[in-house]
């Protein structure tokens, strides 16, 4: 299994990305791609993380989704949850 990159995902960022869930699937915004410095000595891979935005009706737990964006998706990407905006949920998953 290939590792994915941050550049598998840059030409989804802005763009709503479709989430599989039931008893319907939703969409939610890749807002942006935060990379981390590697660290020496240790690291495989590029480390970095995916922040998405959902509207406050869209209500997901701390699991792993199918995300149908990236490169040769779809995916299974574990999210978190992180403290919302008055105007939006947020997520985000890490990939170390």
């Amino acid at each position: 299994m290939r590792l994915l990159t941050p550049e598998d995902f840059e030409p989804w960022v802005g763009r709503q990305v479709r989430i599989n869930t039931l008893p319907r699937p939703v969409e939610v915004l890749l807002a942006r791609i935060e990379r981390m410095p590697r660290l020496p000595g240790l690291d495989i891979r590029d480390r970095f993380s995916l922040m998405f935005e959902a509207p406050l009706n869209v209500m997901l737990m701390d699991a792993a989704y199918e995300f149908d964006c990236g490169r040769g998706g779809p995916y299974q990407i574990h999210i978190n949850q992180l403290i919302p905006t008055p105007q939006a949920r947020r997520y985000q998953a890490i990939f170390t």
